[in-house]
């Protein structure tokens, strides 16, 4: 492979019929071997700042800065130095302003009339920083068509931050409408937070699809109407950014991330670390059953951890560390590589206020800054009482609410000092008390009056936070009816963002008749409230308790947690797990509700089956996926089966998640066989994936049947552990090993 010839262009130059403006360094190749570019803008400040000053010529011009991604570039699909010396971006400044005039920021522009613009397949990529969000796209690079009314292709962010792009390709050149016109395809990949990106657009002539790439990961795209249509429009990079840029390439050919332009010298170095934790096993084999299917092997899944996926629907229970009933720093590592962002936290009045009027919340802090660190969202609950006000105050489950002037009045003290202190160290979601529904005298009138006095003391602090009210114990339409109509009538549904109630039962299927009571009690009086589920979990063996009496298995904990988890996001219920390691009680009662398991000290002994259970269905069911409202999936089985339709969000293509959901879950792995039929779905390549051991199996042509948009798989494995047939190209996995195979033993014994 050669290192492509990079040419300085300066303004008595006769490389370019037009000035590339504001440019430091410029490359457009008249001959390339395989991975050079057709142009590389480096955008170093070489050159004195010449860009525009916006479309309209308003605002500011772009200048060169000192901030970059790195001080190294490196191309990676030559493992050579692209830009060994990168000194400078460029510094676009933007206004929020709308309506006709803007966007009122600066901008670059190139000669679009070279056959070098106009690759019919192509990769642009860039590194950008946001400064702030705009109220219209700003351009990360555009080729422009028909003046500035279109885009032949382009790669921008849009008003939230996330990248976008847009293709017009009708085939009429004067077109400003019809096929092919404004194609806008979006993605899950955001630059918002005010950070250096490399972000990147794709499209195959061959297929015409165009794929997006934030931080080397694809997370967006489509399939456009028709090929590129290109004209002499300029190509423009940084119009409407506030922020910077820098590294624009163009290359003309599609191509892999690992050839991306990057920092590190190997692709290798930029890939999220898996962190390595003490017991976490990380092989194809970290779950075993009995389950044996005929079906061909494709893999196994991989794990997502925290920074590989948006997690907003799951929470997981981290509880009673205000009483030491489990050990942050036991468990802490565990955390990250699970793949759930958001974490539940109790705050413990107890714990901090241990000398009236004084707050030591040392041991607060120090969890909460961890969990920051480690890209963790905190949810801290307003749990429990405090007995230097009432010796009788209950200091976990089961005990009347704070209650009396002096009481009530350090309650508010405690709440409004937590929530100062940790609104500004970036907790934003709150719960109230802990299932006051446990003690009769805890009336529905007194849970909705500290409810709003609690939630208003926080709104008073922090305008923008976002509280689960009641966190009933149970789902209990009465109580939680009861709470909704006294929220009405006094005009207080604004304080909350959910309503939130925990739920256990043997079976985690049976408990749907009651919840969906709940959504129409939520859509009949607080529309715009929002079910959590913020816990319920199974043990992994017999317990006291929650759920007593059941010979609980790690392997029936598994499939309880997975089969709740799918059946609150089929139902746009906000789902928390519970909870994250076992819970000591004291020396001889452990309860086993944890996906660790720990001794009598807290400490780690175990990862459990469901841990990795856990991660094998956030890892597929995120925030990537929809579910899809109305959808019926009709089966044909001795059974009654558990069906619920998703789709990817960016592709449409389908997953369909499913199981025998009529028994508590079992021990046994045996299959029986289904035919399922999924309309308006969409796939590509379907397999069978079976959630509890993260195995996926092909399925052969023999066992589908396709009819315009509606897919009918026969023969299909179902079981009491929730299995899925998804698409094979949404899935992350270990491909299967290839079986050797075995030696002729007459060759042998010749040898």
């Amino acid at each position: 492979m050669s290192i492509y010839r990079r040419t300085v262009v300066r303004h008595n130059g006769s490389e370019m019929k037009r000035l590339v403006t504001g440019l430091a360094v410029a490359t457009l190749a008249a001959g390339m071997a395989f991975g050079e570019p057709a142009g590389h803008w480096t955008l170093d400040g070489n050159l004195p700042p010449a860009g525009k000053a916006g479309v309209f010529e308003k605002g500011v011009q772009p200048t060169f800065d000192a901030d970059t991604p790195g001080s190294n570039i490196w191309n990676g699909a030559t493992f050579s130095l692209a830009n060994p010396n990168n000194r400078r971006s460029l510094r676009f400044v933007n206004e929020p302003a709308t309506g006709a005039g803007s966007p009122v920021g600066g901008e670059v522009t190139v000669s679009g009339a070279e056959a070098k613009t106009k690759p019919i397949s192509l990769t642009v990529e860039a590194f950008v920083k946001m400064k702030q969000q705009m109220p219209r796209h700003a351009l990360i690079a555009s080729k422009r068509r028909n003046g500035q009314t279109g885009a032949s292709w382009s790669l921008s962010i849009d008003p939230q931050g996330m990248v976008r792009a847009r293709f017009d390709t009708q085939p009429d050149a004067d077109s400003k409408s019809g096929e092919g016109f404004n194609q806008s395809f979006g993605s899950t990949g955001s630059v918002a937070d005010g950070a250096w990106h490399h972000v990147a657009l794709t499209f195959d002539h061959a297929t015409q699809s165009a794929v997006i790439y934030v931080d080397y990961v694809r997370c967006g795209g489509g399939v456009t109407k028709g090929p590129l249509v290109y004209d002499d429009g300029a190509l423009v990079m940084g119009r409407g950014l506030d922020g910077w840029l820098d590294e624009v390439r163009l290359s003309a050919e599609v191509l892999h991330p690992e050839q991306f332009l990057r920092t590190s010298r190997f692709f290798s170095d930029m890939k999220p670390r898996v962190p390595t934790v003490a017991m976490l096993d990380q092989t194809p084999t970290r779950v075993q059953t009995s389950l044996k299917l005929d079906w061909p092997k494709v893999g196994t899944l991989k794990p997502k951890s925290v920074s590989e996926i948006k997690t907003s629907m799951w929470s997981l229970g981290c509880e009673t560390l205000d009483r030491d009933l489990a050990d942050w720093d036991a468990y802490k590592s565990y955390l990250e590589p699970l793949g759930i962002r958001h974490i539940r936290l109790q705050g413990g009045w107890g714990r901090t206020e241990k000398q009236k009027g004084v707050y030591d919340f040392a041991w607060l802090d120090r969890i909460v800054d961890d969990a920051h660190a480690r890209g963790l969202v905190v949810c801290l609950e307003t749990s429990y009482g405090n007995r230097l006000y009432n010796s009788k105050a209950a200091i976990g489950p089961g005990g009347t609410l704070p209650d009396g002037e002096e009481t009530l009045a350090a309650w508010d003290k405690w709440v409004e000092a937590m929530a100062r202190r940790y609104s500004v160290k970036g907790v934003g979601e709150w719960m109230m008390y802990n299932e006051p529904n446990l003690v009769k005298s805890n009336t529905i009138e007194k849970t909705t009056a500290f409810n709003v006095r609690t939630a208003q003391i926080i709104k008073r602090v922090d305008p923008k936070a976002r509280i689960g009210g009641l966190v009933s114990s149970g789902a209990n339409p009465d109580f939680i009816g009861g709470f909704l109509r006294l929220l009405k009538e006094q005009g207080k549904l604004g304080l909350f963002e959910w309503v939130i109630y925990h739920h256990y039962s043997a079976n985690p299927d049976s408990t749907y008749d009651r919840v969906e009571k709940l959504q129409e009690l939520m859509r009949e009086h607080a529309p715009k409230l929002r079910l959590w589920q913020g816990e319920a979990g199974c043990a992994s063996e017999e317990v006291q308790f929650a759920l007593s009496g059941v010979d609980w298995t790690e392997l029936s904990q598994a499939k309880w947690n997975a089969r709740r988890m799918l059946g609150d996001l089929a139902r746009d219920i906000r789902s928390s797990v519970f909870t994250i390691s076992d819970l000591s009680y004291h020396k001889d009662f452990i309860s086993r509700y944890g996906l660790l398991k720990t001794d009598s000290d807290n400490a780690i002994i175990k990862v459990k089956k469901a841990y990795y259970v856990t991660q094998n269905v956030v890892s597929v069911f995120n925030d990537a996926v929809e579910r899809v409202p109305g959808a019926v999936v009709t089966f044909e089985c001795e059974k009654k089966l558990t069906c619920h339709a998703f789709r990817d969000k960016v592709t449409g293509l389908s997953l369909i998640a499913f199981w025998d959901g009529t028994g508590v879950p079992s021990n046994e792995c045996t299959p029986i066989k289904a035919q399922l039929t999924v309309p308006n779905a969409k796939f590509k390549e379907p397999v069978w994936l079976d959630l509890i051991t993260g195995n996926i199996y092909a399925i052969s042509a023999k066992h589908i049947v396709a009819d315009s948009a509606t897919y009918t798989f026969k023969d299909v494995p179902v079981y009491d552990g929730p299995a899925a047939i998804a698409d094979k190209s949404l899935l992350k996995f270990e491909p299967a090993r290839l079986k050797k195979k075995a030696k002729n033993p007459m060759a042998a014994a010749s040898d």
